[in-house]
């Protein structure tokens, strides 16, 4: 009797060990299936692309193939050259000018290939070595980061026109400016506006930019004997427009327009630039 009560207590014991094991082991997995759920959804919350604090050119803009400089190549034609002049005193304007410039100098364009001002300087930040200058910003000139980037990409738009190269986008600043004759800039500001143009001379060019003692200059090199024909730039005023007209072989083939307003505050040379002189 007392044998046959012993095996029906353990009988009972396994029993009742087993039952908990396995209460234990799905509390467990329940557990692991909670845990493994929450993390892989914090996980895809966390690294899915967030538009709102996305770069808007990551969705919207074009990239076109990069570009790279050619210090050995021959390109022994040129094609056209356009200089302007800045204020050597202005330290932090020269210094974004000429970080510019070291990003464009020797730049090789491909025959057919697209320029990007903004694609090829990149983003004008304090790691990148830009400092403050005068930027236009609403109807004033104040102080901001990349200031004087504009004259040089003026310069570029001036050398590509003379070149008889296709611009495909540009845009002038809101307020006057002096480094150029109004209606001759072309403005950029990342993520917003840039200035672009088309290799489509039937040659590879390659762009001589530089700035040094007060004179900015960029000049259009080809590696062919390219006819460009007789290229002939005017600025004109009607009523409240400036209109650029690009005629090559007396035939009009660009036109551009350009409005402007007087700053609200008096910017002098210094600040914003020189009057330019043209160089054919």
């Amino acid at each position: 009797m007392k044998k046959l009560l012993s095996t029906v207590l353990i009988a009972v014991l396994i029993c009742t060990t087993l039952t908990a094991c396995q209460e234990t082991a799905q509390v467990n997995a329940t557990q692991d299936s909670t845990t493994k759920t929450t993390t892989t959804t914090t996980t895809t919350t966390r690294t899915t692309e967030d538009l709102n604090t996305t770069f808007k050119e990551a969705a919207t803009d074009t990239v076109y193939p990069q570009l790279n400089k050619d210090y050995d190549g021959s390109y022994p034609y040129k094609i056209s050259t356009y200089s302007t002049y800045y204020d050597t005193s202005n330290s932090t304007r020269t210094v974004n000018i000429k970080n510019a410039v070291s990003k464009l100098d020797n730049l090789m364009i491909p025959d057919g290939s697209t320029f990007s001002f903004n694609q090829t300087v990149g983003k004008r930040t304090v790691l990148a070595g830009y400092e403050e200058a005068k930027v236009v910003q609403g109807d004033e000139f104040v102080d901001g980061l990349g200031g004087g980037i504009c004259q040089v990409s003026s310069t570029i738009f001036q050398a590509a026109l003379r070149a008889n190269l296709e611009i495909t986008v540009r845009a002038c600043h809101s307020l006057e400016i002096s480094y150029v004759p109004l209606g001759a800039d072309a403005t950029v500001q990342w993520n917003t506006q840039d200035f672009r143009f088309k290799n489509n001379s039937g040659s590879d060019i390659r762009l001589s930019v530089s700035a040094s003692e007060g004179t900015l200059t960029c000049s259009v090199y080809a590696a062919e004997d390219i006819n460009i024909g007789r290229v002939d730039i005017k600025v004109s005023k009607d009523g409240g427009s400036y209109v650029l007209k690009r005629s090559v072989n007396g035939e009009v083939n660009y036109t551009t327009y350009s409005k402007y307003k007087k700053p609200k505050t008096t910017t002098t040379a210094k600040d914003s630039g020189k009057t330019t002189t043209k160089k054919n």
